[in-house]
């Protein structure tokens, strides 16, 4: 029997303060998460970031309204693909995390939300 696992772990800082959308039954946030990979070496070291869409549902969406852009999370989750067309009628895949979990490493304020 072949296993397929569809998990990802990610650390980075928040690029933008959590939307939140969605009803009193099923209350979902989105934000956007930057990594950044540094490579090379010596003076030839360079930085990449990377940008991921995030997604919480349930009880993380009220995790997320602590949150703010800068903040720093590390969080687990699952990718997801999701096809739509936009205002023009183009065809357009967008990939999200679906986070399971989130742990602060450092927020700036702590919002009460």
């Amino acid at each position: 029997m072949t296993h397929v696992t569809n998990q990802v772990t990610l650390i980075g800082n928040l690029g933008s303060d959590p939307k939140f959308f969605g009803n009193g039954e099923n209350p979902g946030a989105r934000f956007d998460l930057a990594t950044n990979e540094t490579f090379g070496s010596g003076d030839e070291r360079n930085q990449r970031t990377d940008w991921h869409r995030v997604i919480c549902w349930g009880g993380l969406t009220s995790s997320a309204k602590h949150l703010s852009k800068g903040d720093k999370v590390a969080l687990a989750g699952k990718l997801r693909s999701n096809d739509f067309e936009d205002e023009d009628g183009t065809k357009r895949r967008v990939i999200e995390v679906h986070a399971s979990s989130i742990e602060f490493i450092h927020v700036k304020s702590f919002r009460n939300g």
